[in-house]
């Protein structure tokens, strides 16, 4: 899973940002190397109030996050 992050991250820095650099929502929405799943949630969530759009992705992540823990320790 991180190598595919690795991968749009790279994409994202192609000209030469700090490392740890975060793309802005116009970035994402035109590289074509991001998932078409992102810019769908981003799409939608520009759509929402921000603080619930912001406090959903925090718990999506964790949850996400937690799945992807489970699938990669075999369990």
């Amino acid at each position: 899973m991180q190598l595919r992050a690795e991968r749009r991250e790279e994409s994202w820095m192609s000209n030469g940002p700090t490392a740890g650099h975060l793309p802005s929502i116009d970035e994402v929405l035109a590289d074509p190397a991001a998932s078409s799943w992102l810019k769908t949630a981003l799409r939608s969530a520009l759509c929402r109030d921000p603080v619930d759009a912001a406090h959903d992705s925090e718990i999506l992540t964790r949850l996400l996050g937690k799945r992807c823990d489970r699938i990669l320790s075999g369990s």
